[in-house]
């Protein structure tokens, strides 16, 4: 009988390189849109308890596996106490063996930043190095890793609702990137207005940025609103900006920022330009030039979770990490 590596979160963090996963991102995204992906639109079951059970399944043929993050977005209990958990099972489709079963509780975060810096590097400009951020936790510490990466980042507006989540980020983030200023903001729009490259990582239910404090040039990462009631953008920044997605049909299902001008009749689906995966497969044009908007509108797409915990098993098994067991 074959047997199955299990991958601990410890572990998988440890593995997980955001330069990798960056990497990684691109041949996904490029390959969603080549058609060598399968993969399902997000189910999910509520609890009374807040707690909502989510499978994410694809399949990506060129590496013949298969498999779903199975996670649990916690409910105000599970969340104070940080009981939540989740999963990512990979099959071999040729075989149909569980080759392995890793934790997922970095690979939302760290794939999130890393396909935020795949579109960054497509739709930035080359010398964008002023970032806005809103939003102070995991996710804006990560986009500050993955955008500086792919671009010479030297300052970062950052903005929460939270003030005092704005100063633990500052204190923070100045100690691991010193050669960055970080600039705390009590309101967004301060956080907007000078940013080259504005990534939105918040819970927003209503919009928190207009289209008026926008910067000349700036490229847009709107992550956060993944709901199709929800959203971080108001409708004047959809209308402004050239719109580019990871997947069509996933970003007009759950992005709000899309969705809800779109059913009222304010913007409409045939303005977005194409999926990014299509200009790394050359067959759609990036940024045209340096004065346009560009919005990357992103809901997190199954394959991305695939992808990165394939990524991880392949390391965990080149460093001899991990339990091999027989199930």
């Amino acid at each position: 009988m074959s047997k199955t590596l299990l991958v601990s979160n410890a572990e998988a963090e440890r593995l997980l390189k955001m330069g990798d996963c960056i990497a990684a991102m691109d041949e996904v995204l490029r390959d969603v849109s080549a058609g060598a992906i399968t993969m399902l639109q997000r189910s999910m079951i509520h609890h009374k308890n807040g707690n909502i059970l989510a499978g994410m399944p694809s399949t990506i043929d060129t590496k013949e596996i298969t498999g779903s993050k199975v996670t649990i977005f916690p409910g105000p209990e599970a969340r104070k106490n940080g009981t939540a958990q989740g999963i990512v099972p990979i099959f071999d489709t040729v075989t149909g063996s569980l080759i392995a079963i890793v934790g997922a509780e970095c690979i939302t975060t760290i794939r999130t930043a890393a396909t935020s810096a795949s579109a960054t590097r497509l739709l930035a400009r080359e010398d964008a190095s002023v970032l806005g951020i809103l939003g102070a936790g995991k996710l804006g510490r990560a986009h500050v890793e993955a955008i500086s990466l792919i671009r010479p980042i030297k300052k970062v507006y950052i903005w929460d609702i939270v003030p005092e989540a704005v100063d633990a980020y500052c204190a923070e983030m100045t100690k691991a990137y010193p050669n960055i200023t970080f600039i705390p903001c009590k309101t967004a729009k301060e956080a907007v207005v000078d940013a080259d490259i504005l990534c939105t990582v918040t819970k927003a239910q209503e919009p928190i940025v207009e289209g008026e404090w926008l910067k000349s040039g700036v490229h847009i990462n709107a992550v956060g609103a993944c709901s199709p009631v929800a959203r971080e953008m108001a409708t004047s920044v959809v209308q402004k900006a050239r719109v580019y997605v990871d997947k069509t049909e996933a970003a007009l299902r759950d992005g709000g920022d899309l969705v809800i001008p779109m059913n009222a009749g304010e913007w409409s689906a045939d303005k977005v330009v194409g999926e990014v995966g299509e200009i790394l497969l050359g067959k759609l044009e990036g940024r045209k030039t340096a004065e346009e908007i560009t919005m990357f509108e992103t809901v997190g797409i199954a394959v991305e979770d695939l992808a990165s915990a394939y990524l991880i098993y392949q390391k965990a098994k080149e460093q001899g990490i991990g339990l091999e067991v027989e199930l």
